[in-house]
């Protein structure tokens, strides 16, 4: 026998409060319901025995029996009554099969008229005698009545509504009265109805829901072994609707994981990065005076190819160390345009060495909090990236702009455009799609990046070229205000 998991208690649990809502919620609809229905009656019975006390013949009932001359028997009157006062029952509109009514004569102690059908049992074969407690009044009333003899013993509703001669004398009463037993009735049966559609209802939506979690189980599993071989970016759930929050959690997946490489490359270069470097200055200072001495002359070459080795590996060590988590930065109030301003004689002239030209296009921007050299060094790297995508030349173009609230930062090259299975691993330490890249430009700039809580994406096509785009949020008035106020206070400290 299969054990009960956690996970079906729950799921009975879940049911069992769902139901238990919707048996409450719908008791107390019926009540509801039945106290409408109960008014809409009452108000059928008091128009019901208005309207016949309006359409009755004047005179009393003696007098209808007196134009059909004399009876023998009080039964035969009451039959007689009964016949002249048909037509009246008869125009009577009845909203129901469970609603009677007629006239009530007191001279004869019985119901003289019934309606909508002339039921004999009830005009000759019922006991006369509980009729006088209930009909013995001279105002209208509703009467509560169980067991009534109307009704063949069930309980009902009755209104009555005394009827006078021309004398103003009461003679009897009009009367309607409602079968209360089929009223609650219909009322049950209609919320038995509605309480098992509900129920089936649920059955339904809990199979469906099933299917659905089924199906949401299989694709997180499928997306956390993605995670794992790092293929997620192209993943797509069989519930569509799923996709984007799937979509959203491998970007921020893809985020901390290129993060966290960071941080253990950072780690790395900041405990044996100095340690590298030392030896490697012996070394290159060695080969550089040996290499000049006269008798390692046919040696020249070599030597300065093992120079220019140790140069390419003291470059690799100083980006490596870009990457350290620790690294102080000196945040101030600066504008970015002055920054581009003041770097593009430098970009200039890799770009002319390479054949290439720089274009700026400088918006009306807001004031931002950032490290200036680290923004020079972001720079650098993105557009001698892009200097390196033109192998013929080209023109990189360079745009600031204020969009709503941030200041974006655009550099776009008319390169060779970068593969989209590549585009995912731009920024991963060492890897590069460049001959003799280190692949660590591009992670140092996400370093920057992160640090000054801005966001960078990349668009690119092949042939077309690639654009990377930097957000950056303004300085709000409250950090401006203070980084015066700083300022200010060394002023004031130095004098």
């Amino acid at each position: 026998m299969k054990k009960i998991n956690l996970t079906t208690k729950l799921n009975l649990k879940i049911i069992g409060v769902v139901l238990l809502l919707m048996i409450t919620v719908t008791v107390h609809n019926l009540w509801l319901s039945l106290q409408q229905e109960n008014e809409k009656n009452a108000l059928w019975l008091a128009s019901i025995t208005d309207f016949l006390i309006k359409k009755k013949p004047e005179g009393s009932f003696s007098e209808i029996v007196a134009k059909h001359g004399t009876f023998q028997s009080t039964q035969q009157e009451i039959m007689t009554i009964n016949h002249e006062l048909q037509p009246v029952l008869q125009a009577v509109l009845v909203p129901s099969s469970i609603i009677k009514f007629g006239f009530y004569s007191l001279e004869h102690e019985s119901i003289v008229a019934i309606g909508p059908h002339s039921d004999v049992s009830i005009l000759l074969g019922i006991n006369e005698k509980p009729f006088k407690k209930f009909f013995f009044s001279d105002t209208e009333k509703f009467i509560e009545r169980k067991n009534s003899l109307v009704w063949y013993g069930a309980n009902a509703i009755i209104h009555i509504r005394p009827v006078t001669d021309r004398n103003g004398i009461i003679i009897g009463h009009a009367f309607a009265a409602i079968n209360q037993d089929a009223v609650n009735a219909a009322m049950w049966k209609r919320t038995i109805n509605t309480l098992m559609a509900a129920v089936f209802m649920l059955l339904v939506c809990i199979v469906i829901f099933r299917e659905l979690f089924n199906k949401l189980k299989k694709d997180m599993q499928l997306f956390a072994e993605g995670i794992l071989h790092g293929c997620t970016s192209n993943f797509n759930s069989e519930l569509a609707e799923f996709t984007p929050i799937l979509k959203y959690i491998s970007e921020q997946t893809e985020k901390m994981t290129r993060l966290d490489r960071l941080n253990i490359i950072g780690e790395m270069a900041a405990g044996i990065a100095h340690e590298v470097r030392n030896p490697m200055t012996t070394v290159r200072g060695l080969l550089q005076f040996i290499g000049n001495k006269q008798e390692f002359a046919n040696q020249k070459e070599k030597f300065s190819l093992m120079i220019d080795e140790i140069d390419r590996a003291n470059k690799i060590i100083t980006e490596f160390l870009s990457l350290a988590k620790n690294r102080a930065m000196n945040f101030s109030e600066n504008n970015l345009n002055n920054i581009i301003r003041d770097i593009y004689p430098l970009i200039q002239a890799d770009a002319l060495r390479n054949n290439s030209d720089i274009k700026i296009s400088l918006g009306d921007i807001s004031p931002l909090f950032l490290d200036k050299d680290s923004i020079h060094q972001l720079i650098l790297n993105i557009v001698r990236n892009g200097l390196d995508a033109m192998p013929t030349g080209g023109l990189i173009h360079i745009i600031t702009a204020q969009n709503e609230k941030k200041v974006v930062l655009s550099i776009k090259d008319h390169g060779l455009g970068i593969p989209k299975e590549d585009i995912d691993k731009l920024g991963t330490p060492f890897f590069t799609t460049k001959d003799h890249g280190t692949g660590l430009g591009l992670a140092v700039c996400y370093r920057i990046v992160h640090r000054h809580e801005a966001t960078l994406s990349i668009n690119s096509e092949l042939g077309e070229g690639t654009v990377f785009t930097i957000e950056f949020k303004p300085i709000s008035a409250d950090t401006l205000s203070s980084i015066k106020d700083t300022k200010h206070s060394k002023l004031e400290v130095e004098k």
